[in-house]
């Protein structure tokens, strides 16, 4: 059949059929599984109009091309326009796709590639481009190891990256084009195609600019709810006077899209770096295909961190977010915290003149600063107890006689607002550090420090510098906040000059510095993630990110920061020990390329539940560094607090009063309080006194979120959580191709896990599960009741493999090693037997003990005479249940006689 001269890309479909499972795709390229409402929507039009079944058999498909439209039967004859028309009323974006349905009669010509394509990936095809891209995108998903680093460039262009001095388009000095992108490499996900597609995001912002040319796509939706303001203040604290007010009793509405023009500079700056679309113009978001929902803080940037806003307003905004279907929530909003000028003023808000406090001022140089007062304004943040110091003032502005208290939320903040809107569902929250030079984040990002339920569903964000031509390497941003006593849940992002879209017009970009951009882009990876392990929830791969970020240089050996100081002449390198979080960095810079490849550590036991795709392959090494490492550090903290109580956390913040209720000298006076009426009025005329902290009121919230970690550590002990260990359910196959050195074990308890590299602790197999792969298994393996014992990878299961991840290369083999093996009553041992005496087969370097059933599959024809050996081991103890020394086998109609002789078992046919 001749084609037409204007035919795309997509290759001409025979009709031997493809499958396609309603509701989801098939294992191939960059479907793996996930639910697209819209592909089984397409489908159901291709079957409706060609006739093919599509359910439960295989559908024909239609062979599609470009301009002009043109789709034909099986058959050859041609699907008109109006047959797809009629079936295509609803706006397509509604399904996932980027272009826009015509008014006019009749297919839009410009959507005839982008379906084609989308026929292509259901089948599991070459796909040049995607349905979220544009026209003449170069960018490929690669079908082999052959094509990964030509699929890796062709997603690489101009808005993708270049770093200072190598943009081969434009010189200088300065960034000039989005490296973020670059920074996690973003590429191989893509070359691999995984985008963000299937996953749903949110943003808590000030806003958006809807007419940005980056946000024309129907990816981007605001959130529509509305409440109840149900305490008054002001939103903005860092002026004399407060501003931004609300009241009691207000209506408020939470739609991201309707915020003042005033508001929305920072929420269209932050859109862009998570969701801008692919069009090939300045810049693109990293988790493009995802779908973003937003919601608006009710002011612009400046909206304080602090503890001055509604509850009821922060649970309806972030419900909404979760609700919507947001796995993740970026969260970078506002402005840090301020004092009245700490070398000027004393704690009772007196001001003694210029330096006239210098003295007694707390905390006023940045330890990596030059300046002697560099944090003279910033609230103290370097220590415990400048944290606490903030969970006390929160605690105090939401209990009884605050300016938040809401007698229906006793005591809950704003903070616990979005805690309780998030908790239940999973849905983890991802903060920005703060931009100061300080040592932890503060309250917010660390919020799990005093709640510790929380930190699973936490991630905090510092920043990242990018290169240059006169250093090569990434550079920590010392002078934002690091990871500190948040180390465990913080990642290291890029901070300066990511470039994005920008609220001065409907076409400008421009460069966002600060930990703020550098939050969505750790938001953007794990929506990116997300599309990648349909079958983990957002919980399970925060851990994949976390544990897969790069800690290294260009050179794959040197530690992030080697070399490389701050203006005050301290080291800014990495100096934890690899597979640990740093105290400057935290777990580094989250790695794409290496997070498509499985975790690299279980901080947890690990239990993933493959009902969605129906393949996955994990090849990282698996450890349990860092879970034994939290084991010890958790249980010589709770060693300690009980042997000393709350002194064990030392000294309470200067702000909080002697035990006589006097001032301590370094006391301070924070920003916007002492023209605040509400105050004003709580404290009699004496504003100053409002921010300090009783000294009973301290030691009891001590002792509250001390007695709440001890409980959570010994939870954690109780439960098991510190075992590093993996239980595999649902019916995929899960292969670890690895040298995995989790210690906790497997359990197969659905489906199938392959081992095809090595696991040094024991895999047990209940019901329901089967053992397979060409690996090496160090631990005992026990085959339970239901489970099954199946050496050896098939042809078409390395295919399978390959077809998923295209850089994950398996063969086929039939030997799976192991040290003790029993297979229990009721457990079963499968062997294939192949031509000339081949066979799958089980070599044990301990006892194998037999009591389950032996099932044998033949594909080929035996000569009389060939010996297959089925397990070869130290010792053979017991028989398969009722094949005694001996028995006669059937396998395909022929007989076997089975021998358990010499270490061995063995068939040998009639």
């Amino acid at each position: 059949m001749r084609r037409s001269k204007t035919e795309s890309r997509c290759p001409e479909r025979p009709c031997d059929g493809f499958p396609i499972p309603m509701g989801r795709m098939p294992i191939a390229g960059p479907c793996s599984g996930r639910p697209r409402t819209w592909r089984w929507v397409l489908a159901w039009i291709v079957q409706k109009v060609t006739g093919c079944p599509y359910l439960g058999s295989h559908s024909t498909g239609a062979r599609c091309y470009s301009t002009p439209a043109r789709f034909e039967h099986c058959d050859g004859t041609k699907i008109s326009e109006s047959q797809l028309e009629v079936r295509m009323d609803q706006p397509i974006r509604q399904y996932g796709m980027v272009a826009k349905r015509q008014q006019s009669k009749g297919l839009n010509t410009s959507l005839a590639p982008i379906v084609c394509l989308s026929l292509l990936v259901v089948v599991g095809s070459t796909a040049s481009a995607n349905e979220w891209s544009y026209p003449g995108d170069p960018g490929f998903v690669a079908r082999s190891l052959q094509e990964m680093p030509a699929a890796k460039a062709s997603w690489e262009t101009p808005e993708y990256g270049y770093f200072t001095g190598v943009n081969p388009l434009t010189g200088g000095t300065t960034v000039n084009a989005p490296w973020q992108l670059v920074a996690v490499n973003a590429s191989t996900a893509y070359a691999l195609g995984y985008y963000g597609q299937g996953v749903t995001l949110g943003m808590m912002d000030s806003g958006y600019r809807v007419t940005h040319q980056g946000f024309q796509t129907g990816l981007i939706a605001p959130v529509r709810a509305t409440g109840v303001y149900g305490t008054s203040g002001f939103g903005y604290r860092n002026t004399a006077n407060p501003g931004n007010p609300f009241t009691a009793g207000e209506t408020f509405t939470v739609d991201g899209d309707t915020a003042r023009t005033s508001d929305y500079s920072h929420g269209t700056g932050m859109l862009g770096v998570t969701s801008g679309i692919r069009d090939g113009l300045s810049q693109h978001g990293i988790s493009f295909a995802s779908m973003m929902y937003v919601a608006k803080t009710g002011g612009s940037d400046t909206q304080s961190h602090g503890p001055f806003h509604d509850y009821v307003y922060w649970y309806t905004a972030n419900k909404a977010l979760v609700d919507a279907g947001a796995k993740v929530i970026n969260s970078s909003w506002g402005s840090f915290v301020q004092t009245l000028n700490r070398t000027q003023f004393d704690g009772s808000g007196n001001n003694l003149g210029t330096n006239g406090n210098l003295v007694n001022g707390y905390q006023l140089p940045g330890k990596d600063s030059a300046s002697p007062t560099a944090m003279a304004t910033t609230i103290p943040n370097e220590y415990l107890k400048d944290l606490e110091y903030q969970y006390f003032f929160t605690k105090k502005s939401y209990s009884e006689g605050g300016i938040q208290y809401n007698p229906k939320y006793p005591g809950r903040s704003f903070m616990d607002a979005i805690w309780d809107a998030i908790k239940v569902t999973g849905t983890v929250n991802v903060r920005s550090a703060g931009n100061n030079d300080w040592s932890n984040p503060y309250f917010r990002p660390a919020y799990p420090l005093f709640n510790p339920a929380a930190e699973n569903q936490f991630v905090a964000v510092g920043g990242v510098q990018p290169p240059t031509a006169a250093n090569p390497e990434y550079t920590k941003q010392f002078g934002y906040n690091e990871a500190g006593l948040a180390k465990w849940w913080t990642v290291s992002t890029p901070s300066n000059a990511v470039r994005t879209t920008g609220s001065g017009g409907d076409t400008t970009y421009s460069n966002s510095s600060g930990t703020s951009p550098a939050t969505p882009v750790a938001t953007a990876a794990m929506g990116v993630l997300l599309s990648r392990y349909p079958n983990m929830d957002a919980k399970q791969v925060r851990e994949v990110m976390l544990t897969t970020s790069n800690n290294k240089m260009t050179d794959g050996v040197r530690f992030l920061g080697t070399g490389q100081t701050s203006p005050s002449g301290a080291s800014i390198a990495w100096t934890a020990p690899d597979g640990l979080p740093d105290d400057r960095w935290g777990w580094g810079i989250p790695d794409l390329a290496k997070g498509m490849y499985g975790p690299a550590q279980f901080l947890s036991p690990m239990l993933y539940n493959m009902s969605k795709a129906p393949v996955d392959v994990w090849s990282n090494d698996i450890s349990q560094v860092a879970i034994k490492q939290r084991e010890r550090e958790d249980l010589q903290w709770l060693a300690s607090y009980k042997q000393q109580g709350i002194a064990f956390a030392g000294e309470f913040s200067p702000n909080v009063l002697n035990p006589n209720g006097t001032l301590n000298k370094q006391a301070f006076v924070l920003q916007g309080l002492l023209n605040d009426p509400a105050v004003q009025a709580i404290t009699n005329g004496r504003p100053e006194t409002y921010d300090k902290i009783s000294y009973e009121d301290a030691v009891k919230w001590r002792k509250e979120w001390m007695d709440a970690r001890a409980a959570h550590i010994q939870s954690k002990i109780d439960r098991g959580q510190y075992t590093a260990s993996l239980t595999k359910t649902g019916a995929g196959t899960l292969f670890l191709t690895g040298n995995n050195t989790y210690a906790g074990g497997s359990t197969v308890a659905g489906g199938k896990l392959s081992i095809v590299g090595t696991n040094s602790s024991g895999v047990t197999v209940s019901n329901g599960g089967t053992l397979g792969g060409t690996g090496t298994v160090a631990g005992t393996i026990a085959v339970l009741k239901g489970g099954v014992l199946s050496p050896g990878v098939s042809a078409e299961e390395a295919a399978g493999i390959t077809s998923v991840v295209a850089s994950v290369a398996v063969t086929p083999g039939d030997v799976l090693r192991a040290s003790a093996v029993k297979v229990g009553l009721g457990g079963g041992f499968k062997a294939t037997l192949k031509a000339g005496g081949e066979s799958s087969r089980l070599m044990a370097t301990g006892p194998v003990a037999l009591g389950g059933s032996l099932v044998l599959e033949a594909t080929a024809v035996p000569s009389a005479g060939e010996v297959y050996t089925l397990i070869q081991a130290a010792s053979i103890q017991g028989t398969f249940t009722g094949l005694p020394e001996g028995s006669v086998v059937t396998a395909n109609g022929r007989q076997y006689r089975i021998s358990y002789q010499g270490s061995k078992v063995t068939l040998t046919a009639s």
